[in-house]
């Protein structure tokens, strides 16, 4: 399968390619090519082959976004948030499949991204480890139990000290399933506590980030009722856990319909 990325020399970007080229555990793929590695139009490795700037072994030249020839299997984007909805665009040209990676989008930006699912097979995952996405679900379902039986619902996550947005958007997603689960919304949710502010609220959400080291990502919710607790925890120890969610939602993609899909489907937790 030929595949680009948007923001191939990031992070990421790197991670995806080196799994690629790897072969190992993407999903039953033979093989996947990295044909249009794209980067942002005033890169400085722009026109360069991407084996010799990165040494992960793909020929195709770094170019942006306004050039690149989307290649059939898609794109995985893992750029900025202000720039995403210019990559679906580009795969709307042929109908492309995209899965969006990227994190710290605004509802403006977000409801954007969702609406060029009309035209082609999208997933936007604030998180793509495998792990993750199982803990969203087990921790919409813990809550749905424990919330009749007033347990206090906390979020606690560390991240690198490279990190832009907080909380983090793995942070958002858990959240928004203790919302669902306890029936509350925006207004309940704490983000950080300091000084003389009361007793903890019957009903809140507490979110706190932390920010430090390398940590690629550790997020940690806390069911707290009176004499137990339950902790659901998930840490990622490198980037190669991502890389290997990504293509597997890539490889969902493929064949689908026009859509907004999630990792959910990939795993068949719907």
């Amino acid at each position: 399968m030929q595949f680009g990325i948007v923001g191939a020399l990031g992070r990421m970007g790197r991670a995806i390619a080196t799994r690629a080229a790897s072969h190992a555990g993407t999903q039953n793929f033979a093989s996947l090519q990295l044909t249009a590695p794209i980067e942002y139009a005033a890169h400085p490795d722009l026109g360069k082959t991407y084996r010799a700037v990165t040494g992960i072994g793909f020929d195709a030249e770094i170019v942006p976004l306004a050039k690149a020839k989307i290649p059939s299997g898609g794109l995985i984007d893992f750029s900025h948030a202000s720039t995403v909805i210019e990559s679906l665009r580009k795969a709307a040209e042929t109908g492309a499949p995209v899965v969006v990676g990227t994190t710290g989008f605004t509802p403006e930006q977000r409801k954007a991204l969702e609406a060029m699912a009309t035209k082609i097979p999208l997933i936007i995952a604030s998180n793509m480890a495998i792990g993750v996405n199982v803990l969203f679900a087990l921790v919409e379902q813990a809550g749905r139990a424990l919330a009749p039986h007033g347990f206090d619902p906390e979020v606690m996550e560390i991240h690198h000290n490279l990190k832009k947005d907080s909380p983090s958007g793995t942070a958002v997603t858990i959240k928004e399933g203790l919302l669902r689960a306890y029936g509350f919304d925006e207004s309940h949710v704490l983000y950080g506590r300091e000084g003389m502010i009361g007793e903890r609220k019957q009903e809140e959400v507490g979110v706190m980030a932390l920010r430090g080291g390398d940590v690629v990502g550790d997020h940690t919710v806390y069911f707290l009722g009176n004499g137990e607790r339950i902790e659901i925890k998930h840490q990622a120890t490198n980037r190669d856990t991502f890389a290997a969610g990504a293509l597997a939602a890539l490889k969902f993609l493929q064949g689908k319909k026009p859509g907004l899909y999630s990792m959910k489907d990939v795993l068949g937790l719907n």
